[in-house]
């Protein structure tokens, strides 16, 4: 659904709560009499602000914004977005945004942003590419972006492709185009991912 359609169907709901209220209020008591008096002071209402509007139409503009303006704030307010479900979700989101309106973001670039991210700034390369393909984030090795060449990194539009059965992605030793690993012995890959993921988990909600 448009932002336009969202509009008004929000204006047609509030439109329908304030008519529903206003015949609410006429025969609240459900007393003849007392919705026979309310219905007649209805009327003559209405018959004040058609007359006023005969004589200055700019008023009938006037009443038919405020009634607009009324009915919108009438409607419930929409129910705010829903976070990204699971973790790649997350991280697909996160990337989204980092990459912005570009074709995707290589990984010499990517991993200081991921080192920006609160309790990631002491993770080394191969914690940070791990806990991506952990999360079945594809990286595409030797691709351009802009004037750099030859490097690896995230396209943004696998970033919106289904990641492939575990069974079906092959095993690879490989290092990243352009890259270097920097990883020491005193740092466990493993135990990095899992802090990497939440992280940056809590990052892009």
């Amino acid at each position: 659904m448009t932002p336009l359609q969202r509009a008004a169907r929000r204006l047609v709901t509030g439109h329908r709560r304030q008519t529903a209220r206003i015949t609410g209020w006429v025969s609240e008591k459900g007393e003849a009499k007392s919705t026979a008096s309310r219905a007649a002071v209805l009327a003559a209402v209405g018959y004040v602000l058609w007359q006023t509007a005969e004589r200055s139409p700019a008023v009938l503009w006037l009443l038919a914004a405020a009634w607009v303006a009324a009915a919108w704030r009438a409607a419930p307010k929409p129910p705010p977005a829903e976070p990204p479900a699971g973790p790649r979700a997350s991280i697909v989101q996160w990337l989204t945004e980092t990459i912005g309106d570009r074709p995707g973001i290589h990984l010499y670039e990517l991993y200081p942003t991921m080192r920006l991210l609160p309790g990631m700034g002491h993770h080394d390369d191969t914690a940070l590419r791990e806990a991506l393909t952990t999360l079945d984030i594809p990286i595409t090795r030797a691709f351009t972006i802009g004037d750099v060449k030859g490097r690896s990194g995230i396209r943004l539009t696998d970033l919106t492709t289904p990641p492939p059965s575990r069974e079906e992605q092959p095993l690879s030793t490989e290092k990243d185009a352009g890259e270097t690993p920097c990883s020491t012995t005193e740092e466990s890959p493993e135990s990095d991912s899992s802090s990497v993921e939440e992280s940056v988990r809590e990052e892009a909600r």
